[in-house]
C-alpha cells in the first residue's frame, strides 16, 4: 500500500497533469471564487447550506467486481464504476466530480466530515478506479463512497450498494492479514 506521502505526491502530480492538459487545450485554470471554479458555482459549492459539494441524484456508484455473494481468494481485484458523475483526484475541485473510497466491514457514520483514512476506510485520491484488496478468510462487506476534493461525501451522498463477499484461503496459499 502506498504511503501517505506517496499518495499525496501522486494526487499532486495527477492534478498538475489535469491542469496541464487543460492549458494545452487553451483552457485556463479558474481562480478560486472565479466563475467555473468549484467554490463559485452556486449549485456545487453548498447546495443546501451543509458545507458539502453537490451530488447528483442520477449519479450511480457501483462495485463492478466482485459481485454480491462472490467467493474470492485472500487477494482479489475490485473495480469501481460511476455513471453521470466524473472522477477527479483529491484536492482537485471540479463540479460534478469526486474520488473513490472503499469502506470495508463498516458504514460511514458522518456524511458532513472528511472520510477517515484507516484500514476500514481506504482512499483512492489519485482517481483510481480499481485496486487489489487482501482480506482474511471470512465474510466481508464492501461499499464505495464518493468524496469531494476534501474527502467529504457529496450532498446528496453518492454511495454504492453494499457488496458481501466470502474470502476463502486457497490451498497452498499463505494466510494474509487485512492491511
Amino acid at each position: 500500500m502506498l504511503s501517505r506521502t506517496s499518495t499525496l505526491l501522486a494526487a499532486g502530480l495527477a492534478a498538475g497533469l489535469i491542469l496541464a492538459a487543460g492549458a494545452a487545450l487553451g483552457e485556463e485554470a479558474p481562480a478560486a471564487g472565479a466563475p467555473g471554479s468549484h467554490s463559485a458555482h452556486p449549485d456545487s459549492a453548498d447546495p443546501s447550506g451543509t458545507g458539502r459539494s453537490a451530488g447528483r441524484k442520477d449519479a450511480q456508484l457501483y462495485i463492478g467486481w466482485p459481485t454480491d455473494g462472490a467467493v474470492v481468494g485472500t487477494r482479489f481485484k475490485v473495480w469501481f464504476g460511476l455513471r453521470n458523475f466524473g472522477v477527479a483526484p483529491a484536492g482537485v475541485a471540479r463540479d460534478a466530480t469526486g474520488h473513490h473510497h472503499i469502506l470495508i466491514d463498516t458504514k460511514l457514520a458522518k456524511f458532513d466530515e472528511p472520510i477517515p483514512s484507516d484500514k476500514q476506510h481506504l482512499h483512492f485520491g489519485s482517481g483510481q478506479t480499481e485496486t487489489y484488496l487482501e482480506l482474511p478468510p471470512g465474510r466481508h462487506t464492501l461499499q464505495l463512497v464518493l468524496g469531494d476534493a476534501n474527502h467529504i461525501p457529496h450532498d446528496p451522498p453518492i454511495v454504492s450498494k453494499v457488496v458481501t463477499v466470502t474470502v476463502q484461503a486457497r490451498r497452498g496459499s499463505p494466510q494474509v492479514s487485512a492491511r
